[in-house]
């Protein structure tokens, strides 16, 4: 499942709550706080966190961007695309 997916089936919990059960609470567990029902802020584990990192550091990559945007015009004039597995991998290996 992804990350996004995680959020959306995530528990909620009250800011009072979660005062009350924070000593008790998993903090390596995906929660959404709330503050009287609207969501305010999100708990997400560690490692959950590297990999947003991870993903937003390639996203504003130029060599990303320019690759993508290649893509983009190649698959419009009817080439077919390549997973985008296999593009983050050969950027990667050019680093």
């Amino acid at each position: 499942m992804s990350l996004g997916t995680n959020l959306l089936k995530a528990s909620h919990i009250g800011i009072r709550n979660l005062k009350k059960l924070l000593s008790t609470k998993l903090l390596d567990e995906l929660f959404v706080i709330t503050n009287r029902g609207t969501p305010v802020s999100v708990n997400i584990p560690y490692s959950d966190a590297l990999e947003l990192i991870d993903i937003l550091d390639e996203l504003a990559d130029l060599e990303t961007i320019t690759a993508v945007e290649e893509a983009r015009k190649a698959i419009r004039t009817g080439v077919t695309g390549i997973p985008v597995s296999d593009l983050f991998n050969r950027i990667r290996k050019k680093r």
